[in-house]
């Protein structure tokens, strides 16, 4: 799909006009609409009436029916002007219409993003207006079957909805607010003809007069007087009469829409005023990124940089929004699930109770990530909390010794968590450099990582480089018993542990990281290896195995979990991030009954004591079921690339790995599932400090205004290592573009 830079900007106002049903007025509407914004209009600017879809055409032909009422010096002076996209001769919904040839979504949205940036172009000067008319109802279908509030919702306009003015009005004129509300559309304003026999608009207003709510828009209430009877053809006295009706209404939309972007306006000021931003030196922040919306894998930001056309654009959301994201941001099923279940529970104290939400997720995770292995299922709000949760369920007084502190085996570059005492369980680094109170518990590792350079999969270790042509050969099982590294990797790690074992020291858990490290600079770590320290820690040591799959959990690295890469479980697993597919938070830590046993006992304090107010709340736990359900779903050989001999996805073609791993300023690459990382050369020695990847960050984030095909992506870098992450869903054709787009910003 074409990425659309034209949005609606200080001088150019868009609106689009859906019904609560077909058949109330939408056109009539428009008409007076337009004609009130022709007078209102100054120094020639450009009024436009767009209807995307017409059917009984040329019998019903809603623009030529705009074109007939507006005074014909109008035409003359070139204000206005009329575009109708698709037409259909059945007077019947389009879905019906189309018979057997029916433009795709993405055709259809296309051709309507074009047609508004033309709009916009042609008005730069001097502004303009463009009222964009839909067809039938809000819950109406377009060509392809999907319904109009879902179709329209990449755009995002500012919606005038046309009450119904009939008896039974009042409820689908609610029920269509409601419908687009919940999918994040602004209306500001519903128009109603004056129906005496009903007066539904008193009722409407006084409705929305009682139920004000200071986080979403109130919308005015205007009611027209009725047209005359249908038998009637001219209308143009209907219209005269009511010119200074819609001129009131024009009004409150420019009012509505000069303090939108007026508010834009003063978000980068006030944000830098009052908040504090996480992992963030903010004498260092020289832009804010102000976002007025997000769908699919679109954020949709205010650019006031242009100062004659402040504007929203569209950015491609690199980093998948900290990773939590796999659905895409405004996904209706998540939207309506969560809906679902704050109406039916809120929230609900969770010890010794159970509601039918905690339930199915519990059900869900033992039958997918835990399958085969885990019995238990913790909730907990976050991904450090669940690591938290994993550790004191680890750390038992099992291991505990006198005089001894019990320590934990992990991996140097690993990183578990903002809370304390996940942070005690990672070595020294950055994020942790400043925090008084840390204290490192335990031995860390040095694992070898795998890097694409120069066309090739090398793995560094202290006796030689190996090398591979494909991931399939790095994942293969074969490695365990004939990989010359398997045996040093055994040596060497039993050595270390014989080693520590002998100096006196105690160790109550593994952690890892499976195949890759996130927050310590996307490493991805040799598979094999883990596999190795994983077998030997559990032979030797007999200690709880920890998986920290908060990243890597759920289909990120193409597979569901790290024990399908790495061929061997866990005892305890931590998950949150794709967990609710990027709407809410929740997280849960999965266990064996082994581990729960641990904590049965006759006083509460053998009990976990572990908790938090909203653990399990009903919200997350329907929206992660529901998500997990959907990524079941997903078809995950459709636009995929997929490397020969094993299912390991990618979304990102390896031809471009190799042409990024040549290039004389990056140290490697690595691409699996949704993400891709690339190391950048840095002279200083890189590591999260660093700052070579800023200007690539920047080139990045810009965008040609001028060319509908240009982009912007959005993404934070990892110190010299900069990666792109996507959501589950994203199309081939985004991924392409974004794939040249990354080497044009390399090569210049």
């Amino acid at each position: 799909m074409k990425y659309y830079n034209y949005f609606p900007t200080r001088k150019f106002q868009i609106y689009q006009i859906f019904a609560s049903n077909t058949n109330l007025g939408k056109t009539i509407f428009s008409t007076g609409l337009i004609r009130s914004s022709i007078s209102k209009s100054h120094n020639n600017k450009y009024n436009y009436y767009l209807k995307p879809i017409q059917t009984g055409y040329p019998k019903d032909d809603d623009s030529n029916f705009v074109k007939t009422y507006i005074p014909k010096v109008i035409f003359f002076e070139n204000l206005i002007k009329f575009k109708t996209l698709f037409k259909y001769e059945k007077p019947v919904s389009p879905h019906l219409a189309a018979d057997n040839s029916i433009p795709s979504d993405e055709n259809v949205l296309n051709k309507i993003k074009d047609y508004v940036s033309e709009c916009y172009n042609e008005s730069l000067n001097n502004g303009g207006r463009l009222f964009l008319e839909t067809a039938g109802g809000v819950s109406s279908p377009v060509m392809s079957g999907t319904i109009q509030s879902e179709f329209y919702r990449v755009l995002r306009l500012p919606t005038i909805l046309v009450g119904d003015s009939n008896l039974g009005g009042i409820s689908t004129t609610l029920s269509s607010y409601e419908s687009l509300l919940i999918r994040g559309y602004d209306i500001p304003i519903i128009l109603l003809f004056n129906n005496e026999n009903y007066n539904n608009h008193l009722f409407i207003e006084k409705y929305f007069n009682e139920n004000q709510n200071s986080s979403i828009i109130t919308p005015k209430i205007f009611s027209i007087q009725l047209p005359p009877k249908k038998e009637c053809n001219d209308l143009t006295e209907y219209f005269q009469s009511n010119d200074e009706n819609f001129k009131h209404v024009i009004d409150k939309l420019e009012e509505w829409h000069e303090n939108r972007f007026n508010r834009f306006d003063e978000m980068e000021r006030k944000a830098k005023e009052t908040v504090w931003w996480p992992f963030t030196q903010h004498d260092k922040v020289n832009r804010v990124n102000v976002v007025d919306s997000a769908y699919k894998d679109l954020l949709i930001n205010y650019n006031d940089n242009n100062n004659n056309a402040p504007s929203l654009s569209e950015t491609f959301d690199g980093s998948a929004s900290w990773w939590t994201q796999g659905l895409g941001h405004g996904n209706t099923k998540l939207t309506l699930t969560a809906s679902y279940a704050s109406g039916r529970y809120g929230h609900i104290l969770f010890p010794e109770s159970i509601h039918e939400p905690s339930l199915s997720l519990s059900e869900s995770l033992l039958d997918g990530v835990g399958k085969n292995w885990a019995d238990r299922v913790f909730y907990s709000d976050n991904g450090s909390t669940a690591m938290e949760v994993a550790l004191k369920m680890a750390l038992t007084e099992d291991y505990k010794e006198k005089g001894k502190e019990t320590l934990i085996l992990g991996l140097e570059g690993s990183y578990h968590g903002d809370t304390i005492g996940v942070m005690d369980a990672c070595g020294p680094n950055i994020y942790n450099q400043k925090v008084t109170w840390y204290a490192p518990k335990g031995i860390w590792f040095t694992p070898p990582k795998i890097l694409m350079k120069n066309n090739k999969y090398k793995i560094h270790t202290d006796i030689n480089v190996s090398s591979y042509d494909s991931l399939s050969e790095i994942f293969s099982e074969n490695r365990i018993d004939n990989d010359q590294l398997s045996y040093h990797y055994k040596q060497s790690i039993e050595n270390q542990l014989y080693h520590y074992m002998n100096q006196g020291y105690k160790f109550g858990a593994l952690i890892i990281e499976p195949v890759v490290m996130g927050a310590g600079g996307m490493i991805f770590v040799d598979p094999l290896y883990q596999h190795q320290l994983i077998k030997s820690v559990r032979s030797i040591l007999k200690i709880p195995i920890i998986f920290d799959e908060v990243f890597t959990g759920f289909w990120r690295l193409g597979k569901q979990s790290g024990a399908e890469f790495l061929k061997i479980n866990p005892d305890i697993a931590a998950y949150a991030k794709l967990l609710t597919g990027g709407l809410c938070p929740l997280a849960v830590t999965l266990s064996t009954e082994e581990i729960f046993k641990k904590f049965l006992g006759d006083t509460k304090v053998e009990a976990l004591l572990h908790g938090h107010s909203y653990t399990a709340h009903p919200i997350g736990c329907l929206v992660g079921n529901t998500s997990v359900h959907e990524y079941y779903n997903l078809d995950w050989n459709k636009e995929r690339e997929c490397e020969e001999q094993d299912k390991l996805f990618s979304i990102w073609r390896k031809d471009i790995l190799q042409q990024i791993s040549c290039l004389p300023n990056v140290n490697g690459v690595f691409a699996l599932g949704t993400l891709l990382s690339i190391e950048l050369n840095d002279i200083d020695g890189g590591g999260y400090a660093s700052n070579v990847a800023k200007l690539l960050i920047e080139k990045l984030s810009t965008f040609e205004r001028n060319s509908i095909d240009d982009f912007g992506i959005k993404t934070r870098p990892l110190g010299n290592v900069v990666y792109i992450m996507s959501s589950l869903i994203s199309d081939k054709k985004s991924i392409r573009n974004i794939e040249q787009k990354i080497l044009k910003c390399l090569n210049s």
